[in-house]
């Protein structure tokens, strides 16, 4: 089944313009109007007619989804402001981010312990990894030469460095 409003709503020009305005009042910032817009049509659609209950249902959990959400959809601002305006595009970096690092087979985390691997996961893709691990390091370094406790969680020794 191709992907366009038309084929649910039965596929009519008139139907393909309806859906072309509401997303014009969708990304032209009149979102309450579009809302408006959707109660109406909610209200004409039959209650009792069959070929109509699947409308009415999607009509419903667009119109409760968008409700509490009316100031997250500042689309027109969004493309003015050249702002990425698909929930897709953060959808794919949590899931390449996260799901690539912590979803692994047997994994499991602890919500608290799950937040560590996850900055270093993004040091590593945003090419930042030598340039924390170079800071890290130093820090590790002053502490040592001050004989502070250093927390290292590794298996092998470290050498203690001396001052020149």
């Amino acid at each position: 089944m191709e992907n366009r409003p038309g084929i649910l709503w039965g596929g009519s020009e008139v139907t393909e313009e309806w859906m072309v305005e509401m997303k014009n009042l969708l990304y032209g910032g009149h979102i309450k109007v579009l809302l408006s817009q959707l109660r109406e049509k909610l209200k004409q659609l039959s209650k009792r007619a069959e070929r109509e209950k699947g409308k009415r249902v999607i009509l419903s959990e667009v119109i409760k989804y968008m409700e509490p959400r009316l100031d997250m959809m500042n689309y027109k601002q969004y493309i003015e402001e050249d702002q990425p305006t698909a929930s897709r595009i953060v959808e794919g970096a949590a899931r390449y981010v996260i799901g690539e690092r912590m979803d692994c087979s047997g994994m499991r985390w602890v919500p608290e312990r799950a937040e560590a691997p996850l900055h270093l996961r993004c040091l590593e893709l945003n090419g930042d990894w030598d340039r924390f691990f170079d800071w890290a390091y130093k820090d590790w370094r002053d502490k040592l030469l001050k004989e502070e406790k250093v927390i290292v969680r590794t298996d092998e020794p470290m050498k203690l460095l001396k001052a020149v």
